[in-house]
């Protein structure tokens, strides 16, 4: 081959390679579709729908690239909230199957549960009556310093300062007694309300039929929280509260020890026969209305326990939420 004829072969080669990028980029085709439905075809998409749908086609016409529509604001939101949901359904079930190891490694039988539930109530149960205990203690108190308090205004001598706090302070404790024996109760509710769901899990779990379960309480236990009444605003409350100092005054057998907007209590009970009533109204932050608690307390006696079982003391107990016009509680 002559020096001549290899120069013009790498002539063409180069300016070969120099052509190759235009040609490949004239090779280009773009198809798309726009707003009203018109397709397009162009080597160049214009700036206005540079965010549209459109096909990279090759010098055949056929589809070598697809891009997609850029996402709108409205569309970025919905995938983010859709992923935050999903991310959401998955923690919940990873959860869940914390919860079902837990409750197999903790139980082997529904009676298991049952014990456990037991126990829980019993502890609780323990408490109330230890609350119980220093209300009647507070309610001896009171009436000692009220007495003594009377003493001294009859015999011509003003009441102290101290002894005023003291009754004052004597008169919240027993406030906060009859609150924290409301909660006490709401969190038995709460614990029976979790055993049954711990046995209607396990028994899922574990494929039991019925035969061969565990019978839960047939029977709603009295509860405190029977004697509960939630009145909505001050009107309501204002009217249940003059119910309420009627209910008491026909119903107890000692005397009106407190008569005041937050409690109404007589004394407490000296004899066997002795029925002593306080109703309390609770306020609790950020609730319009209050929580109107009646509790009925007998001597510390065989006998007097006896009185508190009986099925009059029941009758007082529940007729005292219909007598200020409010449905029984389920």
């Amino acid at each position: 081959m002559g020096t001549g004829k290899l120069a013009l072969i790498l002539k063409l080669a180069l300016l070969a390679l120099l052509l190759a990028p235009a040609l490949a980029t004239a090779a280009k085709l773009y198809k798309w579709t726009d707003a009203e439905g018109n397709v397009h075809y162009s080597d160049k998409v214009p700036p206005e729908h540079s965010k549209s749908a459109r096909s990279e086609l090759d010098d055949r016409g056929i589809q070598v690239n697809q891009v997609d529509a850029a996402k709108t604001k409205e569309q970025i939101e919905r995938e983010q909230e859709l992923q935050r949901l999903r991310a959401e359904q998955q923690r919940l079930i990873e959860e869940q199957k914390a919860k079902d190891r837990v409750l197999l490694r903790t139980f082997r039988t529904e009676d298991d549960i049952l014990m456990a539930r037991n126990g829980k109530l019993t502890a609780v149960d323990v408490l109330i009556q230890v609350s119980r205990s220093n209300i009647r203690r507070m309610k001896f108190k009171l009436a000692e310093m009220q007495q003594n308090a009377a003493q001294s205004e009859r015999q011509g001598r003003s009441v102290s300062d101290t002894m005023l706090k003291n009754i004052e302070s004597t008169r919240q404790q027993l406030k906060d007694g009859y609150a924290a024996i409301i909660h006490m109760e709401q969190n038995k509710e709460l614990i029976r309300e979790k055993a049954a769901l711990d046995i209607d899990r396990f028994r899922k779990l574990k494929q039991l039929s019925e035969e061969n379960t565990a019978q839960l309480d047939e029977e709603k236990p009295f509860s405190l929280l029977d004697t509960v009444v939630v009145c909505d605003d001050k009107v309501s409350c204002n009217n249940a509260w003059e119910k309420a100092e009627d209910y008491v005054r026909e119903h107890a057998t000692t005397r009106l020890q407190i008569l005041s907007d937050s409690i109404i209590m007589t004394a407490a009970p000296a004899n066997d026969d002795d029925i002593s009533l306080t109703v309390s109204r609770i306020i609790e932050e950020g609730f319009a209305g209050a929580k109107l608690f009646m509790d009925l307390q007998c001597k510390d006696s065989p006998r007097g326990d006896d009185l508190c079982k009986s099925p009059t003391m029941e009758e007082i107990r529940m007729g005292f939420r219909s007598y200020l016009g409010y449905q029984q509680s389920n």
